[in-house]
């Protein structure tokens, strides 16, 4: 697959996220590595092909609600490779990364994972445009929001980052307003806190120099999920010291419509203004610049409004199967009570 990226900077000029064009080099449509499937009443799954070509790995099972009040979900917390290999964060590119201004480094870091997901093997980016947006902490160190842009409504608050490592492979997402939405998910049980990995990634984050987490936003679960960086995160929570994070989104654009007649009664209401401001009529005061230049930017933009959106692949499995796997690992945890919840139907 080839990646094409360009910068995405807000009207005032500042880094916002990075813009991917992904591409399979004979023009086809292929299933990702890592991709979520759909089947009969609204049962989904999230896989991940083997390397050896063998059965795709299931990372979850979910199934909403038939009221949408939330979904229940189920990890599998089977072995799998990262989606972003780990040559891609060694030693030398962390350190090379630290060394750059704190303005630059989420945006250089952006730039590596689109590369590493775009070479590697167990990548979840399929064909079409994509988004990488930077979350960096609000005021509140660990509260987290990925930002707004321009004529974009979505601005995604990421919660539940102190809880998001949970033991418990059975998870309820609550969309009836018991709890935030919008929150970060574990796709792996967390690593034993004297794990080496986590002890390497605890040094780099009391440096400063820890690279960020990298999540897919995924609309379906009105959730995140953590596809590269459980072990940072661990490292950065046991530190207490709040990292960055990519939010990766598939991404659809909505053209704008031109309206002339708008415009150009904008234009005549400014021209009459300046008119009147140089005739010196009492009471007229000089539009400010900022306030001129985004009522113009407002009008005359046609650049698409883009919007979140996640796809999944049919799946032509039977539901029956389905049942029978989440049974069979609820049966593993000694949860077998809880099927239940899971063979809810529509």
């Amino acid at each position: 697959m080839s990646v094409y990226w360009k910068d995405i900077e807000t009207d005032a000029g500042r880094w916002f996220g990075l813009a991917l064009e992904c591409r399979e080099d004979d023009g086809g449509h292929r299933k990702p590595a890592l991709r979520l499937e759909s089947g009969h009443n609204a049962r989904i799954r999230l896989v991940q092909d083997r390397a050896d070509g063998g059965e795709p790995v299931t990372r979850f099972w979910a199934t909403p609600l038939s009221d949408y009040y939330g979904v229940h979900l189920l990890r599998s917390d089977a072995p799998v490779e990262s989606p972003v290999p780990a040559s891609a964060l060694d030693s030398a590119v962390v350190e090379r990364h630290a060394a750059l201004p704190q303005p630059q480094r989420l945006a250089s870091w952006s730039r590596v994972f689109a590369q590493a997901l775009g070479e590697g093997p167990a990548s979840f980016l399929h064909a079409g445009p994509w988004m990488f947006i930077g979350a960096r902490p609000l005021a509140d160190a660990w509260k987290f929001e990925a930002g707004k842009l321009r004529l974009n409504h979505w601005h995604w608050p990421i919660s539940g980052v102190r809880d998001a490592l949970r033991a418990d492979p059975v998870f309820f997402i609550d969309w009836g307003g018991q709890h935030p939405i919008d929150q970060l998910l574990n796709l792996r049980a967390p690593s034993p806190p004297d794990d080496g990995r986590v002890k390497w990634w605890r040094k780099k984050a009391r440096e400063g120099a820890l690279p960020p987490i990298l999540l897919w936003r995924l609309d379906c679960l009105q959730a995140y999920v953590i596809v590269d960086g459980h072990d940072r995160l661990q490292a950065a929570l046991l530190e207490d010291r709040p990292p960055d994070f990519l939010v990766a989104c598939s991404a659809y654009e909505y053209p704008i419509a031109d309206e002339p007649i708008t415009q150009q009664a904008i234009l005549a209401s400014f021209q009459r203004h300046a008119d009147e401001l140089a005739l010196g009529i009492p009471g007229r005061k000089a539009i400010a610049t900022d306030s001129l230049n985004t009522t113009l930017i407002s009008a005359f933009d046609d650049r698409p409004i883009v919007v979140p959106r996640t796809y999944a692949w049919a799946s032509r499995r039977p539901e029956s199967q389905w049942l029978a796997e989440v049974e069979a690992r609820l049966a593993e945890l000694g949860r077998s009570e809880l099927f239940c919840e899971f063979d809810e139907r529509y």
